[in-house]
């Protein structure tokens, strides 16, 4: 079997990448030399090349050069990145031998306030250098589409107006053309006249919806493109597939078509482990008194326990006892409905409404956290009224549970917060949680819980 090999623009920048931790190795040594007035000593070349390691790889990368985003989304992206890299620095630091420790804080310290100042110039630079390169007429490679479905249309129009990608789209083939524009894409004829296109080789890449392999020309061109030096991309497409975000995958060496998995497995869910013991430690040694307060607070507002506790859905749909400080009045709920919170709730004790205002009646969770039944980060557990109220009304929905919920999450920190009294904001909420688990990361796990410190201060969709 022939080995799959990148493509060679992707080849070319992945060798800039590693050029670039080189050349900033480089640099690092020489700026420690020269402020310090000394060559580095091996321990100043370890966390040197740290530094140098975890820029590279979180820094440079082909996407993010000939990305359709803007240059402000790539800068304040090249920012974030420098945070992250300052964190595994950081980490660096902390295992450096005690008696090094000083040495290493003035490097970083030199190396935190000047790093921005040339990274931001240099991403600049890159992105147009990059841009620049393909967009130059020998580097351009023709396009067609064949059948073009909805995510057909989508890359059609990202290519149209991003001509640094250096693939200009001549058209699309189909049966008949198409009653709305595609982005203004000309047609070029039916299929059998693809065929014809494609003997003539004028395009060199060739991009065909799934949609294509239910008709009789399909081996026909597929013959065709097999006998020509075009490119071949096959872009998935069916009505059946729905809102599932289709990625390419890759098991045991057969190429799959993933239309939903969590990357929290093995490896990455023991790094959350550790970081839910970590952050959850900390978090109580700092609310400890302030919750022995909240605690004496609720006693006093009402009678009633101190502790609510709600039957929830957790990993994989097994129940889990969900723990909240208190915030309503003691009453017994109809068995089968389903009550939210609404806003100016009269069940809402005065205490109760400071503390959900400010999330402060989750803080409880912590511990559900250390049982390893919740997490800090993701998607938040429902009640069982809702599970199945829900599941039965929005296919994906419990695709949620193929982690563990969470305190917080990617929904709520993007303004999905509070009643959800419609359907549309509970499908809302399930597609962000989805993204979340299919795009987890340490990092964005470390984002969302700084996003929702700010959240805590100036949110006003708790009640």
């Amino acid at each position: 079997m022939a080995t799959s090999r990148l493509p060679s623009h992707q080849r070319m920048f992945y060798s800039m990448a590693a050029i670039g931790a080189a050349v900033i190795a480089l640099l690092c040594h020489a700026a420690t030399s020269v402020y310090f007035g000394r060559q580095p000593s091996n321990e100043d070349g370890a966390l040197l090349l740290v530094i140098a390691l975890a820029t590279g790889i979180a820094y440079y990368r082909f996407e993010q050069l000939l990305s359709t985003r803007t240059m402000a989304f790539m800068l304040w992206r090249a920012i974030l990145t420098w945070s992250q890299v300052v964190m595994v620095t950081l980490l660096a630091f902390i295992l450096l031998p005690i008696e090094h420790r000083n040495l290493g804080r003035e490097i970083l310290q030199a190396w935190a306030f000047l790093t921005p100042v040339a990274l931001l110039p240099g991403l600049a630079l890159m992105r147009l250098s990059a841009q620049h390169l393909y967009g130059a007429s020998q580097y351009v490679r023709r396009a067609i589409f064949i059948m073009p479905g909805f995510q057909a249309q989508t890359l059609a129009i990202r290519l149209r107006r991003s001509p640094a990608m250096g693939i200009l789209v001549d058209g699309y083939f189909d049966d008949t053309p198409r009653p709305e524009p595609l982005d203004s894409l000309p047609y070029l004829g039916n299929l059998p006249q693809a065929v014809e296109h494609l003997k003539e080789q004028k395009s060199n890449v060739a991009f065909i919806s799934m949609t294509l392999m239910k008709t009789p020309y399909a081996q026909p061109i597929m013959n065709q493109l097999g006998d020509s030096t075009s490119a071949i991309y096959l872009i998935p497409e069916s009505p059946a597939l729905g809102d599932f975000e289709v990625s390419v995958s890759n098991m045991a060496g057969v190429p799959l078509l993933r239309l939903h998995d969590t990357q929290i497995l093995g490896i990455a869910r023991g790094i959350k482990r550790c970081m839910d013991l970590l952050f959850a430690g900390l978090m109580l040694l700092a609310a400890g008194v302030p919750m022995l307060i909240i605690a004496a607070l609720v006693r006093l507002s009402s009678p009633g326990p101190i502790l609510f506790r709600q039957t929830r859905y957790g990993l994989d749909g097994e129940p889990i006892q969900v723990m909240k400080f208190r915030s309503m009045y003691t009453h017994q709920p109809d068995p089968g409905k389903i009550h939210q919170a609404t806003r100016g709730d009269p069940r809402i004790t005065p205490v109760g409404r400071i503390l959900r205002r400010t999330s402060l009646d989750e803080l409880p969770q912590l511990f559900n956290v250390f049982n390893g039944s919740m997490s800090l980060v993701g998607p938040r557990p429902h009640a069982a009224e809702h599970n199945e109220f829900y599941r039965q009304q929005i296919r994906g929905y419990m695709l949620r549970h193929t982690v563990k919920p969470g305190i917080t999450g990617w929904a709520q920190v993007n303004g999905l917060r509070g009643e959800t009294d419609t359907l549309d904001k509970m499908m809302k909420r399930v597609e962000y949680d989805r993204y979340y688990i299919q795009h987890w990361s340490p990092w964005l796990d470390i984002r969302i819980l700084f996003m929702t410190l700010r959240l805590v201060v100036h949110d006003s969709k708790a009640y």
